[in-house]
């Protein structure tokens, strides 16, 4: 009691409520829990308050629609929801390396703009803004991945190729494993990691002297892009 005796005295005072933080308030419950145990509990004064609530101003400014999904939540649900339904017709032909027909590719954004219920389509359209990826089919087949059967077969003619040295059928297994898990693949990434590691000249080194071969692989690579039917197709 005798050591918080001073405290107490300046709290009757009006200086020590001005600017009082949570800190502050903090600090006075520590030092004033001790001392509850010593009231008096036999004597109390009731004391009776008697205020009148008054409108000192009125807050016009708009209200803040705030949305009930953020982008992090709505791609999660992307891309939980994509998983989960990967029997999907549309989602099928996207990881088996079939274009799209027109009626697909609406069916896929209305299945996204879905999952994020009333604000949908705002939610796809930052999502999709945000990836940088060159199209809807582009970004989804990048979460999906392509079937690697589907791989293997964009490929196959390469490595029928009696003449491919091992490093070489390395080179174009790589390309395999990386579209069965990043489902796409772009010509530039074949000349740096993992790659390179394989030979640091890119494809145009590793198959230096046979430029049928070179042009056999990006055309293999071109044929795996997702891709959506013209209406004229």
């Amino acid at each position: 009691m005798k050591a918080q005796l001073g405290y107490l005295q300046a709290m009757q005072e009006t200086e020590f409520w001005v600017g009082i933080d949570i800190a502050g308030l903090e600090e006075m419950r520590l030092r004033l829990r001790d001392l509850v145990p010593l009231l008096d509990k036999t004597k109390r004064h009731l004391v009776f308050t008697d205020f009148t609530d008054e409108i000192t101003g009125v807050n016009e400014d708009a209200i803040i629609d705030i949305p009930k999904m953020t982008g992090v939540e709505y791609q999660r649900k992307v891309e939980q929801y994509l998983q989960s339904h990967l029997n999907n017709i549309v989602i099928h032909r996207l990881r088996t390396n079939q274009p799209l027909t027109a009626s697909d590719l609406q069916e896929l954004e209305k299945m996204l703009i879905r999952v994020g219920e009333e604000d949908g389509e705002a939610l796809l359209k930052g999502m999709l803004a945000r990836s940088k990826a060159p199209s809807l089919v582009h970004f989804v087949r990048g979460l999906v991945g392509m079937d690697r059967a589907a791989a293997q077969a964009a490929f196959s003619m390469l490595l029928s190729n009696q003449s491919l040295t091992p490093p070489q059928i390395r080179f174009v297994e790589m390309i395999i494993d990386q579209l069965t898990a990043r489902g796409v693949i772009e010509p530039g990434a074949l000349y740096e990691a993992p790659f390179a590691d394989i030979h640091a000249g890119g494809p145009d080194a590793l198959f230096a002297g046979n430029s049928e071969l070179i042009a056999g692989l990006f055309q293999a690579i071109e044929a795996t892009q997702p891709a959506v039917q013209s209406s004229a197709g």
